[in-house]
């Protein structure tokens, strides 16, 4: 092969991976910049995050030591922020929305992470993982909400025991 055959070639395939390494990089970007808000967020609580997880439209973070949750959740228009005391939580429970589009067949609408408050007449806190109005088609929601759902109710669960003990 002559040199300029390989120039081409390799101009050619730098061409083509371009758009996958700045669709990467530019992820890359938006997701430390939520994590940052997160962060901060979290810290006008006198909150750290120790362990987070991001999306597209959400991002949760938990802080271990104050058993905290931060939430962020991303709309068309406008950023949501919550902060969550896990004292103030008796157990989370995931809900599956769904909505009907035909005669036999339902679609999901919403995915989110209930956590009923500890008291009779307080309502329920609720984080939503999926929206159908945001996003086109699920991603890797169900395994993220599984997730924060077990961490949750496993550091309520290990909390009533210290306070057992």
């Amino acid at each position: 092969m002559d040199l300029g055959t390989i120039i081409i070639g390799v101009i050619c395939i730098a061409l083509c991976a371009l758009p996958f390494v700045l669709t990467n990089r530019n992820k890359k970007n938006k997701e430390k910049e939520i994590l940052n808000s997160l962060k901060e967020f979290a810290k006008q609580h006198d909150s750290e995050i120790t362990e987070h997880e991001i999306s597209e439209c959400y991002a949760i973070g938990l802080d271990k030591t104050k058993h905290a949750i931060s939430f962020l959740q991303k709309t068309k228009d406008q950023v949501n922020l919550q902060f969550i005391d896990l004292s103030t939580i008796k157990n989370s429970e995931i809900n599956n929305i769904s909505k009907s589009i035909g005669k036999n067949e339902t679609t999901l609408d919403k995915l989110n992470l209930k956590l009923n408050v500890i008291g009779k007449n307080k309502p329920s806190i609720v984080l939503e993982f999926y929206n159908s109005d945001i996003n086109f088609q699920p991603g890797n929601e169900f395994d993220s909400i599984e997730k924060w759902n077990k961490i949750i109710n496993s550091l309520l669960q290990n909390q009533q025991q210290n306070k057992a003990a």
